[in-house]
């Protein structure tokens, strides 16, 4: 992804909001589920030609199989405040009202994917040690 710039003050409270939010849920399976669900059904409605979309749907696509690996107990080597702030990215990101909202041609891509890049990137060796394991272990989606 090319989108590089640090999240904006207002996207960070939204942010903030989010992590709130995702304290309440990381823990609750049924509602991970629910979010799981939702962020997948966002994927699936969003534009597949557009290159920046389409690679903002790999990343989630890797976050989701993270987080359900880690519902389900398959994958444990992720902390948890990596969960946590991992499944407050998916929250910000089927939020229709963040910081900028998603029906803003572009924008409100860009304002998703600024916040997930910046989220993958303090992730970085976390989602690195998953994919390894990935690699060589079952995954579910």
């Amino acid at each position: 992804m090319t989108v590089t710039r640090e999240p904006s003050d207002k996207e960070k409270r939204v942010l903030g909001k989010m992590k709130t939010r995702a304290q309440k849920i990381v823990n609750d399976h049924d509602e991970l589920k629910k979010l799981l669900q939702k962020t997948r059904k966002k994927l699936e409605n969003a534009q597949e030609d557009d290159s920046l979309m389409a690679k903002l749907a790999e990343y989630v696509k890797l976050v989701m199989r993270m987080v359900t690996n880690y519902l389900n107990g398959s994958y444990n080597e992720t902390p948890w405040q990596t969960i946590l702030m991992l499944v407050a990215g998916l929250l910000y990101f089927i939020a229709p009202l963040d910081a900028l909202p998603d029906f803003i041609p572009i924008a409100g891509i860009i304002d998703d994917a600024t916040v997930l890049v910046w989220l993958g990137k303090c992730s970085r060796d976390d989602l690195a040690r998953y994919k390894k394991w990935e690699a060589v272990n079952h995954s579910e989606e």
